[in-house]
């Protein structure tokens, strides 16, 4: 067993010391994601699988399957509910998302999102195009439209990918970037390094059998974020809870089903 342990932890070092090489020039750097504007995405906006979310990248590779989410902030009345869904196989995948964010009585946030990539053995191409719905209750009314396009390349148990986002009235310079590494050693252990210039995240994951404790990292302006999931039977609960420097945390609760290919 301590062999075992200390394999998995030289592994685990190995590979955090790869992502400190890769992404050693983009310092400092970020990669936020989540169903909620306030939540930290555990697995990494960049995740080779996954359901979608608002700063997800759309090139993926096919798990079909389908989840909810409810997200609630610390003391104040704000809360996102959000719905994903996706489909395919080895050569394509499609999805979607919708998300309803509501603060006390001041501010109603619809956002949704179609998806699509093109896969390959080592390589994934996508792109979204994502509807922002903004109104204050009895007062403006406002949309906004959204394009992300990204790869994601494929080596041995490395994933290396980049995306670029933004919404079309802010213009071509107000982009943002993303790129990311993401490392999977086998069916237990994962972990990755995300940044988008302004903030560095980097997490881990640990799975046993059905159960999955992943964490996350953010820097600098320190916040971290915890994750329990149990999986069984295609199915999957967890609970995130998320700590923010000089900022009220939040809590996640998600199920989702995974679907036969």
């Amino acid at each position: 067993m301590w062999s075992v342990f200390l394999f998995v932890r030289k592994r685990f070092l190995r590979c955090f010391v790869l992502l400190a090489v890769l992404l050693g020039a983009y310092a400092p750097c970020n990669a936020a994601e989540g169903r909620a504007p306030f939540a930290s995405l555990l697995a990494g906006g960049l995740s080779p699988k996954g359901l979608g979310g608002f700063y997800s990248t759309p090139a993926r590779y096919a798990e079909p399957a389908y989840g909810v989410a409810y997200y609630w902030m610390d003391e104040v009345e704000v809360y996102s509910w959000s719905l994903s869904l996706e489909f395919g196989n080895d050569a394509y995948r499609v999805g979607a998302f919708a998300a309803y964010q509501s603060m006390d009585s001041l501010y109603r946030n619809l956002y949704s999102e179609l998806l699509f990539a093109k896969s390959w053995a080592k390589l994934a191409v996508g792109m979204s195009y994502g509807l922002d719905m903004d109104w204050v209750p009895g007062d403006a009314f406002w949309t906004r439209h959204r394009f992300k396009w990204a790869v994601d390349y494929r080596w041995n148990q490395i994933a290396v990918a980049g995306m670029l986002s933004g919404f079309m009235d802010e213009g071509v310079s107000h982009l943002s970037p993303i790129v990311g590494v993401h490392w999977n050693s086998d069916e237990s252990v994962s972990a990755f390094s995300e940044c988008d210039f302004d903030y560095l995240y980097v997490g881990a994951s640990f799975r046993w059998k059905f159960l999955e404790v992943a964490t996350s990292y953010r820097f600098p302006d320190f916040a971290v974020a915890v994750l329990l999931s149990f999986n069984g039977n295609r199915y999957g609960v967890s609970y995130a809870r998320g700590f923010k420097h000089n900022s009220l945390g939040w809590n996640g609760v998600h199920v989702s089903r995974w679907l036969k290919q």
